[in-house]
């Protein structure tokens, strides 16, 4: 009897404990594989940062079993997060990328489950946005090229964009310059970088992870940059501001979550993997290689940053 009690009592102690915010161990995924949901295609931006927190998860085995990398690109977003509502709902055992364009598709088309179908964990980055052209291209500048597109035909100039927070970026870029520029869309920025290199397009806004690699080969050429100073990385890029062009400063921010309805023990855990992914010697080393900023914001923080960012978007769309 006494046995069979201390059963009871273990078990229930057990049942409590999983409850409880902070106390979630790594065996409670024994036994399963864990799905990490990219919600755009390979090659882009948010794809490229998934792989390398994907890859610091792995060797420094910051979980016991498997992670199963899943890319469902499509709909700014909506595809892939309707994919993990749909199979993962509330599923502690799977994370989803997150990022400003699962925040604005909503904002364009209500339609779309996006953000609303997750349960935000942590914002590990936020990117700047870089003017691109393509490295023969006869613009220099972007004071060349806004000049040149006030002198032709409204949307005589075409930019390539690979998501929601890519059309955003040239929507500023075309208020604060009083152009109207033709936008060609892609399922990701690795698409529109493609797009840009084959000559298909004049130009495109993008972060500078997805474009790096081709910059240093002198196959695209930054000529502008969306912030208040210039990235020691590029000391030879002006600012869009230090040219006369008056954009304010539009960032993508980008995170990870958990399907909505997830455990809030869980949300804990996976605050703690990511905190120990964001503090990794490989993620520092990748945010200087890309010109990306650390900011770790979780918990009320980051439901208070996204509710700022959203106001924002709807300022910016007039919505």
């Amino acid at each position: 009897m006494r046995i069979r009690a201390f059963a009871k009592l273990f078990a229930a102690a057990l049942a409590l404990g999983a409850l409880l915010p902070g106390v979630t161990k790594a065996a409670d995924f024994s036994g399963k594989t864990i799905e990490f949901v990219i919600p755009f295609a390979v090659g882009g931006g948010a794809d490229l940062m998934a792989r390398v927190i994907h890859k610091v998860i792995t060797e420094d085995k910051l979980v016991p079993v498997p992670v199963a990398l899943v890319n469902k690109p499509g709909g700014g977003g909506a595809a892939g997060i309707g994919y993990m509502s749909a199979s993962r709902k509330a599923d502690p055992n799977t994370l989803v990328l997150i990022n400003g364009s699962t925040q604005i598709t909503p904002i364009i088309t209500p339609a779309a489950k996006t953000l609303s179908e997750v349960q935000p964990v942590m914002n590990v980055m936020l990117d700047d946005f870089v003017f691109f052209v393509k490295g023969d291209s006869p613009w220099k500048t972007a004071a060349q090229f806004v000049k040149d597109a006030k002198s032709k035909p409204a949307k005589t100039y075409n930019f390539s964009t690979g998501g929601t927070t890519d059309v955003m970026a040239v929507t500023v870029l075309a208020k604060s310059t009083g152009t109207e520029l033709n936008m060609i869309n892609f399922n990701s920025g690795g698409e529109a970088l493609t797009a840009l290199l084959g000559g298909h397009v004049h130009a495109s806004l993008g972060n500078p992870l997805e474009f790096m690699g081709h910059l240093k080969t002198g196959a695209v050429r930054a000529i502008g940059v969306f912030r208040d100073t210039r990235f020691a990385m590029l000391p030879n890029v002006p600012t869009m501001k230090e040219q006369g062009i008056k954009t304010p400063t539009f960032q993508m921010w980008r995170g990870v979550g958990v399907p909505k309805g997830a455990p809030a023990a869980a949300v804990k855990y996976w605050e703690g993997v990511m905190a120990k992914v964001v503090a990794s010697p490989q993620f520092k080393a990748y945010l200087k290689d890309n010109a990306a900023s650390e900011a770790t914001i979780a918990g009320a923080d980051f439901e208070k940053f996204l509710a700022a960012q959203e106001r924002l978007y709807r300022d910016l769309l007039g919505k």
